[in-house]
């Protein structure tokens, strides 16, 4: 992206390998896609019965993809849990369940938070420190870790929020989408559900974004409210079948949190051979700062090379996994041409 340049769009994410074709071309090289957090090495998708894809999704089927959910996050055994075709739909939800609200956003943070919520009609406040929450917000949200800058919130600090929130009836929203690595540090389970919702995305860490499938968890009432607003087979059979499948195979999860730890120290190790400074990461992307973030930006994607920019963060970058070996070497090969 060179200084200036503008997206044909409200909100630019990751994965937009369509425009950076456009912009940049082909010429018959594969593109290396490190744009998004998303595991570049997926699950692997197993053989479904042609049921499966014929029949509409069960109660019974629901009931056992949100008892795996409840065992793989950690959930209490009496937690509420809603199951949703992507952690999305819930935010776009969860802001008309309401009307006329302050909402304070601990930013910078992923986009589609302050466009939902301000499309949604309400007013939005950002903040930077946790300890500087807007005291007036009827609505707290936090996403942890952050993405884009890899922070983790105080679990002290939420408890304390969500506390204060409930004696005036407000909500805490946490966004725990990349926590599946580090789940000590998830908010789950330390404090009463009431006046709080934790959402979950299953895409990230099991590398199946196009399957679309997330969770939401916390407040009883308001799960209730979602689960009603959603309808009957918000989730796919195939969808809920995978995630059963998924969560329920202990030895891939462990081997997976082990080879992406690998991977990360690796992408750190060659940060350290360039001018890159990394401001944080999490076992899925990792965020970097320099001042000629814009000129690396283009000259990566010259190399069809394509990483997250941020248009209100100029001087940082977000760099997913490489996968292949050839992936590594191409990488390297152009942090090492970068004037």
């Amino acid at each position: 992206m060179s200084s200036g340049e503008t997206y044909n769009r409200e909100i630019f994410h990751g994965g937009d390998l369509t425009w950076a074709k456009n912009r940049y071309g082909s010429d018959g090289e594969k593109w290396i896609d490190l744009s998004t957090g998303i595991n570049p090495e997926p699950y692997p998708v197993p053989s479904f019965k042609n049921a499966i894809w014929q029949r509409l999704p069960g109660a019974e089927q629901e009931n056992t993809l949100l008892v795996a959910a409840q065992k793989y996050y950690g959930f209490r055994a009496n937690s509420k849990i809603v199951a949703a075709p992507g952690t999305q739909s819930l935010l776009q939800i969860l802001p008309r369940l309401y009307t006329n609200l302050t909402v304070g956003i601990k930013s910078p943070a992923y986009a589609e938070h302050a466009h939902c919520w301000k499309a949604a009609g309400h007013t939005v406040v950002e903040f930077s420190k946790i300890e500087s929450w807007p005291q007036n917000a009827d609505v707290i949200v936090i996403i942890s870790p952050n993405n884009p800058t890899c922070e983790f919130a105080d679990l002290s600090a939420l408890k304390v929020i969500r506390e204060k929130l409930a004696k005036k009836n407000g909500l805490l929203v946490i966004d725990e989408a990349f926590m599946d690595m580090t789940p000590d540090q998830s908010f789950s389970g330390k404090t009463s559900p009431e006046n709080t919702i934790i959402l979950k995305s299953f895409g990230k860490f099991f590398g199946l974004a196009g399957l679309r499938l997330g969770f939401a968890t916390g407040d009883p009432k308001l799960i209730v409210t979602l689960r009603d607003y959603l309808g009957p087979w918000a989730v796919s059979g195939i969808a809920a079948e995978l995630g059963i499948t998924a969560f329920n195979d202990k030895d891939w999860v462990l081997k997976t949190r082990m080879a992406l730890a690998e991977k990360t120290n690796r992408l750190q190790s060659v940060f350290s051979k360039f001018d890159l400074t990394v401001q944080g990461s999490t076992d899925l992307f990792t965020y970097v700062s320099l001042e000629k973030a814009d000129r690396l930006f283009h000259h990566l994607c010259e190399q069809h090379i394509l990483i997250r920019p941020f248009q209100k963060l100029p001087n940082n970058l977000r760099f997913g996994l490489p996968n292949t070996e050839d992936e590594w070497a191409r990488l390297s090969h152009a942090l090492s041409t970068f004037i």
